[in-house]
Parts: structure tokens; C-alpha cells; sequence
């Protein structure tokens, strides 16, 4: 069965997004402002040019590389590259600088080169290099303004002030992407708390579950033959179910092997009915068993029908309305599982879920979409109730 995929987390989307965003801007800088580069070209040697425009795109492309192909793992050190190329090359203007200085334009003093270190600063605070970043765009930045100022014919302090000011407007930005990312990292610590408590509780449950079992057939079936028993020789089919009793006593387990690849189909079943009693009273599960016995699926399949089961439940709890009824239906068969979660509540319309809303869009169709085998449907309308349908088909059975 092929590995099943991870869910990328907020924060590596957010990443990702950002580094294909600024990647194009840096690419945008230098084709859409040839002549403003023209005006720095003009005061050096020829290899400044050439060494100018090798930098540039090769960081630009790169920073694009990283974005389009998500290789998150490549942006730190794609982010220090840039900026100490940058900075390298900002450095190595006055080593060719032939020493005059450059006509005032008519549009004024330049501040667009301030924009490369800007845009390098940002790729760092993306990878959480915040100090490096500031450091960065003051160092850069202070020296891509003096380089502009020559090349601009010298600056009066109006133009030195708006200097000044356009660097602390990159700030800005750094303090915007360092919030924005903050925020992500936050909330993907936040999701993987609730999934190691929601592992915990379950793992709790399969002990519960399992010393339940133990004691319905200590006190239901051991003690039961035990009374039933009389003197004389036992008939055949008394000592059937005695050897039966001790057989499931001598194979009995109080928990789940861990990282177990597969769990037996009753199991499957004691834990789904206790994840959904856990979560509150009022919704019933039935299940119609065809399996034959001993059937076991992969834990992966059976870990994941649940935990969607669980976030439908969940859903019924906190939206369905408090007159609502609601059930689970799950069918077992050889080499599927199926399972119906169904209220008569207040339903709700699918296309209207707000996007910070990620309860069904995550705890269920995600889940179930990067599940190998997985399919789900969410069935709902207003005053019409909701209807969750998951599936799971094993991908190597013949049909």
C-alpha cells in the first residue's frame, strides 16, 4: 500500500507562498527598471555589470526555484545566499566605482535599490532568522541608499530623510511577514497538541475497552460456566466454551502494540463506540459486521475513520441544536469499512462555511482525501439536518 501523504502544515504554505510571491517581485525589479540600473552600471567597470546581473538573477530565479517547487527545507539557506550575495555585491560597487558622480534625474532621488535587500530581509524572517533579517536590511539597505545617492548626483536632506523613511517602511513589512508567520507556527502548535491528546484519549480508550472486555468474560461467561457446573463428567460443549473463555484470557492484551500496523475488526468497533460515547450522550452506533472473523485492517484506516468520525460528532454536538438526534451506522466488510454519521438538526449549506472554519474541511474531507483508500461526502442543507459519509476501501484487494 503506497505511504499515505502528509497534510503540509500552515506555516510551510505560508512559507511557500510568500517565497514564490517575493522570488517574482525580485524577478520584477530587475526587468521592469532596467534604467535605474543603467545609472549604477554607468559609474563602474564593466565587471560590476556583469557581476550585477549574475547576482541578481541568480538569486531571483533560485528564490522562484524554492517557491514553485515547495522545497521548503531549501529556503534557509537560499535566504542567507541571497543576502550575502547582495550585500557582496553592494560592497564590491565602490571597489569599482570610478570615482564621479552620477547626473541628478529629473524624477529625483532613486530609492528603488533599497528594494533588493528589502525583499532578501523578508525571505529571512519567512525561515525565522528575525535578527539576521533586520541586520540585514540596516547593513544593505544603508549601503544600497549611499550607492543611490552617488549615482543620483548627491542628495539634500529632504531626499536623506525619505531614505531613511522608505528603510523604515521595510520594517514594517519585516514586522507584518514576522506576525503573519508567528501566527502560523502558533497554530500549527496548537494542531499538534489536540492530535497528541486526541492519540492519548484513544490510547486510553483501547485500555478501557479492553479491561471492559475482561470483565465481561470473567464475570459474564467464567463465572457463569463456573456456576452452571455440576457434578459428573463435563458434556462436549461445556468444555467448548470453557476452552474458549481461557483461550481469549491467554491472548488478551491490555493495550495496543505500539506503532501496531494492523487491528482486528472488534476492535475497530469497541473504539469507535467509545470515542463517540466520550464526546457526549445522544448519538447511537449501529454496525452491520459481514467480515468473517479475525478480518484486520491497517491502523492507519481504522485511526482515521475514527478520528473523522469523531470530528462529525463533534460537529453534532456544537451546531445540530439541542433537540437533535443523531446516529452513526458503520458497516464492516473483508476489506472495507464504511461509515454514516446523520442528524436531524438545523443542517447547514456547505459552500457557506467561512475559510477560517476548518472543522469539516480538515477533520474530515481532508483527513479522509490523504488517506490511501479514503473517500468522504458532506450532505447538508438548512432545516434539512446533515448527513457525513466516510469510506474506506482497501487499495490492494481485488475487486
Amino acid at each position: 500500500m503506497p505511504a499515505s501523504r502528509s497534510v503540509p502544515s500552515v506555516s510551510a504554505r505560508m512559507q511557500a507562498t510568500g517565497t514564490t510571491v517575493f522570488g517574482f517581485t525580485y524577478l520584477g525589479i530587475f526587468f521592469l527598471a532596467p534604467g535605474d540600473l543603467d545609472r549604477y552600471f554607468a559609474l563602474t567597470g564593466h565587471w560590476w555589470r556583469s557581476l550585477g546581473i549574475a547576482v541578481v538573477l541568480a538569486s531571483a530565479l533560485a528564490v522562484v526555484a524554492v517557491g514553485v517547487t515547495r522545497r521548503i527545507d531549501r529556503l534557509e539557506p537560499v535566504a542567507v545566499g541571497c543576502a550575502l550575495a547582495f550585500l557582496a555585491l553592494i560592497a564590491a560597487w565602490f571597489a569599482g566605482w570610478d570615482g564621479h558622480v552620477g547626473q541628478v534625474p529629473a524624477n529625483g532621488f532613486d530609492h528603488g535599490i533599497v528594494f533588493i535587500p528589502q525583499i532578501a530581509s523578508c525571505l529571512l524572517v519567512l525561515c525565522g532568522r528575525l535578527g539576521f533579517a533586520v541586520a540585514n536590511l540596516v547593513v544593505a539597505g544603508g549601503l544600497s541608499l549611499l550607492v543611490a545617492s552617488i549615482a543620483s548626483g548627491g542628495v539634500a536632506w529632504v531626499d536623506l530623510a525619505a531614505g531613511l523613511w522608505v528603510l523604515a517602511l521595510a520594517g514594517i513589512y519585516l514586522g507584518i511577514c514576522w506576525a503573519v508567520m508567528s501566527a502560523a507556527h502558533r497554530f500549527d502548535e496548537q494542531r499538534q497538541e489536540a492530535a497528541a491528546r486526541a492519540v492519548a484519549l484513544l490510547r486510553s480508550n483501547v485500555r478501557d475497552a479492553e479491561r471492559r472486555r475482561i470483565d465481561a468474560m470473567v464475570h459474564d461467561r467464567l463465572i457463569a460456566l463456573l456456576t452452571a457446573l455440576r457434578p459428573g463428567p463435563l458434556s462436549v460443549g461445556f468444555r467448548q466454551n470453557i476452552s474458549g473463555v481461557l483461550d481469549e484470557l491467554a491472548n488478551w492484551s491490555t493495550e495496543v502494540e505500539p506503532g501496531a500496523e494492523r487491528i482486528r475488526a472488534t476492535e475497530f468497533l469497541q473504539r469507535l463506540r467509545l470515542s463517540v460515547d466520550d464526546l457526549g450522550s445522544g448519538v447511537e452506533v449501529e454496525a452491520v459486521v459481514s467480515a468473517p472473523p479475525g478480518t484486520e485492517f491497517p491502523a492507519a484506516a481504522a485511526d482515521t475513520v475514527i478520528e473523522a468520525v469523531g470530528e462529525a460528532v463533534r460537529n453534532f454536538h456544537r451546531h445540530a441544536g439541542p433537540e437533535a438526534s443523531g446516529a452513526v451506522l458503520c458497516g464492516v466488510g473483508p476489506d472495507r469499512i464504511s461509515a454514516v454519521v446523520v442528524d436531524d438538526g438545523v443542517g447547514f449549506d456547505p459552500e457557506a462555511i467561512p475559510a477560517h472554519r476548518i472543522g469539516v474541511a480538515l477533520g474530515i474531507l481532508e483527513r479522509m482525501r490523504q488517506l490511501d483508500g479514503g473517500t468522504s461526502r458532506v450532505v447538508s442543507a438548512p432545516g434539512a439536518g446533515t448527513r457525513v459519509e466516510l469510506g474506506w476501501a482497501d487499495p490492494g484487494a481485488d475487486r
